[in-house]
């Protein structure tokens, strides 16, 4: 059966757990083994980081392998399923796991979490496996649930986390002792891995799971030499199902890519040496494509790129505008516009910030359809989080905001030349409104109309109050309309300003 040749670079995407991926995995080696000693020494730990850094790329290609090595299965456990307080998801997504990585496994009893986790059986060959739930993305807990199945999943995790039988809340005293023997707690270790804005969160449950915050494990941006791994290293993995021969970069070509993400990673008041994985992966990505039209152009089986190949800087800069073009061209052409207009306008704040819009708002504000935004969250330009049963749209990192802005300056450099020629044309109109009867006389200015008259016993002077009456609604509309005009133009300039201000942070 013929498969489809597979990327060296997953993109936007993370590493998933899987044989190829791991040996394209690279630049984490340290962080790796330093999560799962502190994984294997704790019951809990808590893994957390700016979006975009790379947990569950950590997670899946880094620490799976070596807890299996271990004699641990892991098993990668999402939030973002209906009816959580059953359970039902969360057996079903270890079974799914299990036989995923090929492990015999024997399903526990469904009483409790406590109750199956200390039942269920997970086998390879004649080693029995003790679990590791790595529960990815662990904000979906409270973006996505009624805070009634929050409780009741916070309940089940907090017996597994103190080691502590559900039947010990409401046992007497003098059984207690029974009900300890004979529920021996389960042999389990618990991952959570979750957005560092989410920590306080975490601190909310430390009444029903003390020392939660306890074990705590920060992934930061990749160092440059850690990059340097990540971008050179995936590059000359020789493997079949690699779409794309070998190739490698030289230094001149390197170092420039580095200098660039080390740029682009900085704050303008702090000078930074690491380097956001996400726009690394753009990046690279783009790489692999260059080196297979040269490779495509006349055969190699190993593809040096230089600067040259690679365009620069200057063509660096654009990769991330290319993703956010080729995000928009995924949608239907007619929900472009308003796509672009919901990236710049909606979704970043004047200071140059994140925001998120409601999904409701956005259909009634944009007009923007469901399926569109679908779209755009599988492609990884938007991420949704519901809260309270409303979903909540936002860019998906902040790498994303500079290049959306810089591609809406043409059409604001447009819309302020409209404005501009809009208050030349409103000042020639007032001028000439003002400077008419001055410059030509009342006299000489009434007595330019001439309306004809429709009865024969008009009076002259009913002649000239008609004409003195034209002239007044004439000139009373004029201003009317200049002060509308003015106005209009004035909240323009307000709302263009603030645009300017995004682009220019």
């Amino acid at each position: 059966m013929l498969t489809e040749p597979r990327s060296r670079y997953p993109g936007a995407q993370p590493f998933p757990d899987d044989a190829l991926w791991r040996r394209l995995f690279y630049g984490r080696e340290r962080e790796s083994i330093k999560l799962t000693n502190q994984i294997l020494a704790n019951r809990l730990v808590v893994v957390f980081a700016r979006s975009g850094t790379g947990k569950s790329s950590l997670l899946n290609a880094g620490v799976a392998e070596n807890l299996r090595a271990n004699g641990y299965i892991p098993l990668n456990i999402r939030l973002n399923v209906p009816k959580l307080a059953s359970l039902d998801p969360i057996y079903d997504t270890i079974a799914a796991e299990s036989q995923r990585q090929s492990v015999e496994y024997v399903a526990g009893a469904k009483d409790s979490l406590w109750d199956f986790l200390r039942t269920a059986e997970f086998w390879r060959d004649d080693v029995l496996l003790a679990p590791v739930l790595i529960l990815d993305q662990f904000e979906e807990l409270f973006t996505l649930h009624s805070e009634f199945e929050r409780s009741t999943f916070v309940d089940q995790l907090s017996y597994l986390v103190r080691g502590v039988s559900p039947r010990m809340q409401n046992v007497q005293t003098e059984d207690a002792s029974q009900v300890r023997a004979d529920g021996a707690a389960p042999n389990v270790k618990i991952v959570l891995s979750l957005r560092e804005d989410f920590l306080g969160e975490l601190d909310e449950l430390s009444d029903r799971i003390p020392g939660i915050l306890d074990e705590r494990f920060r992934l930061l941006p990749l160092t440059r030499s850690a990059a340097s791994r990540a971008l050179s290293e995936p590059a000359r993995v020789n493997d079949q199902s690699l779409g794309v021969h070998p190739f490698e970069l030289d230094a001149t070509a390197q170092d420039t890519i580095l200098n660039f993400l080390e740029a682009a990673a900085a704050s303008p008041k702090i000078i930074s040496r690491n380097v956001e994985p996400f726009q690394l992966q753009l990046i690279c990505q783009y790489l692999e494509k260059v080196a297979k039209e040269k490779q495509r152009e006349k055969y190699h089986i190993e593809t040096r790129l230089t600067s040259r190949d690679i365009g620069g800087e200057y063509r660096l800069r654009r990769i991330l505008k290319d993703f956010f073009r080729e995000q928009v061209a995924a949608v239907p052409r007619g929900q472009r516009h308003r796509v672009r207009v919901l990236c710049s306008e909606y979704l970043i704040n004047p200071q140059g910030r994140r925001l998120r819009l409601e999904e409701s708002e956005i259909k009634r504000i944009l007009k923007i359809d469901i399926n569109t935004l679908h779209t755009l969250a599988r492609g990884r330009l938007i991420r949704v989080d519901i809260v309270a049963d409303q979903a909540y749209y936002e860019l998906s990192h902040d790498s994303l905001i500079k290049p959306i802005l810089e591609l809406r300056r043409p059409y604001l450099i447009f819309q302020s030349a409209f404005l501009i020629v809009v208050v030349v044309l409103g000042l020639l109109y007032a001028f000439d409104l003002i400077a008419a009867p001055i410059l030509l006389g009342w006299d000489s200015l009434v007595a330019l109309p001439k309306f004809p008259s429709s009865t024969t016993n008009i009076t002259p002077n009913d002649v000239e109050f008609k004409r003195r009456f034209d002239l007044f609604m004439l000139v009373s509309i004029s201003i009317i309309g200049g002060i509308v005009l003015s106005l209009w133009t004035f909240g323009k300039f307000r709302e263009l300003a603030g645009k300017w201000r995004r682009w220019r942070l």
